[in-house]
């Protein structure tokens, strides 16, 4: 990293989080050759402190090639850590330049998830991310997109949690993930996640409080949830629809996820309610996991979805915003020194007829703090994606657009290991209370 510029775009709490580990991961990283372009003064102090340039320019299709050309040339590494600065564009511009890309959410100009400004099919994170997919090639730049910790670590949680399972049962755990997750009878995936931090405050009045990003949520589950649709399925859900009008594709729900919640399971407490978020790993998973037949027809895919029951407060919030018609809150916090006490359960859960098997990180907040500063147990399970992806891509650095599936996961866990907390898997007889075939309204839950 000696003679490496790393960009930030982007300085919010996950940048922030980062920053720390960066240096201590890379001791020769000059911060000279460290730079952030943000859209306002959040995290100048943190960013000045490290001796790291601070720039605020919002960028804008307008600017964008104005503002980077220049900042960065062959090698050099640009980190999108924002919101609403269009994934595709900073990619064709890293792509002409040879930089090396690295993101956590392949997202759209502000307004891309708007309907009523675009085709409702365009607003889905299904197109985004086939957009995004659209400029791979190798030989070019690597550019890794959805790599935090969902998307991200939890696609090679899937990996090392069918190699368990097919060791449990008697299986090869050396074949391909989706011969495995087809013969061990699969149905459903969910990504289960738990937050159960807090700051042990009141949520105030007008007030949407989380530990990531306000922004970043209140995006997602405004979005129409969408899932990947698994091959067991005998009927979409009233209402839903194919995102291509394919069997093949992505499934969006009429609601969004704010008002969609679903049966989850995490180790800590057992069942849980959580919201289903729309996400990239939905879709990455359910293709990497999909079998065809030999005339190319799809043989095998499970349902996969993010079940998310985040902080205790943020669910209040969640719950207010709902009821007040989703308009924008007052008061937007976003609580990392102010947390006192909980931990972060993320992992994925395999859902069989036989019961489920979740495998993944439980990091508490008093651990993330001793690993480094700025950070919550959140914010470090997203550090932890960034640094095996970031390890991942200087040893492939001309592999073109990847996403986690494309990667070696014992790379990337090898690298990421260090700031995840407990790292298991755990067998369970749940299987949400409903029929053996496992429809995916059997995992609804009522208002």
């Amino acid at each position: 990293m000696k003679d490496r510029r790393i960009l930030f775009v982007g300085y919010g709490t996950v940048a922030q989080a980062l920053t720390p580990v960066l240096f201590a991961q890379y001791p020769d990283l000059d911060p000279h050759n460290v730079s952030v372009i943000t859209a306002d003064e959040r995290g100048a102090g943190v960013a000045r402190s490290f001796g790291i340039g601070f720039c605020v320019t919002p960028l804008t299709k307008d600017n964008l090639y104005a503002t980077l050309d220049g900042r960065l040339g062959r090698d050099d590494i640009l980190l999108n850590l924002s919101v609403e600065v269009a994934t595709v564009s900073l990619i064709d511009w890293c792509q002409q330049h040879d930089v090396l890309y690295l993101d956590t959410c392949v997202e759209p100009w502000a307004g891309g998830y708007d309907a009523g400004r675009h085709p409702i099919a365009h607003t889905t994170n299904y197109w985004l991310r086939h957009e995004a997919l659209s400029r791979r090639g190798k030989g070019k730049p690597t550019c890794v997109i959805a790599h935090g910790a969902n998307p991200g670590l939890v696609s090679h949680f899937i990996k090392l949690a069918l190699c368990e399972l097919a060791i449990r049962e008697g299986l090869a755990p050396d074949a391909a993930p989706s011969a495995l997750a087809r013969t061990l009878g699969v149905k459903a995936v969910q990504i289960a996640e738990r937050d159960s931090q807090t700051d042990g405050m009141p949520l105030r009045a007008g007030e949407f409080a989380n530990t990531w990003s306000v922004d970043g949520l209140m995006a997602e589950a405004r979005q129409h949830a969408e899932l990947s649709w698994g091959t067991h399925e005998s009927r979409l859900p009233p209402g839903a629809a194919y995102i291509d009008d394919a069997p093949t594709s992505g499934v969006m729900l009429d609601a969004a996820g704010v008002r969609t919640q679903v049966k989850s399971w995490v180790p800590s407490v057992g069942d849980q309610r959580a919201w289903l978020i729309t996400h990239h790993e939905a879709h990455s998973i359910g293709d990497f996991l999909a079998t065809y037949s030999p005339d190319g027809a799809m043989a095998y895919r499970p349902t996969v979805y993010y079940a998310y029951r985040p902080a205790p407060k943020t669910c209040e919030s969640l719950a207010r915003w709902g009821n007040d018609g989703l308009r924008p809150p007052a008061l937007k916090t976003v609580m990392v020194d102010s947390l006192v006490s909980g931990a972060d359960e993320l992992g994925v859960l395999l859902i069989r007829e036989q019961g489920a098997y979740w495998f993944g990180s439980v990091l508490s907040l008093a651990e993330a703090r001793q690993i480094a500063l700025h950070n919550s147990a959140t914010t470090m399970q997203v550090v932890g994606g960034i640094v095996g992806a970031l390890a991942w891509m200087l040893s492939h650095p001309t592999a073109g657009v990847v996403e986690a599936e494309d990667m070696d996961a014992s790379c990337v866990m090898h690298a990421a290991r260090p700031f995840l907390g407990q790292l298991f898997g755990l067998e369970t007889r749940w299987s949400a209370g409903g029929r053996p075939d496992l429809q995916i309204q059997d995992f609804w839950e009522s208002e």
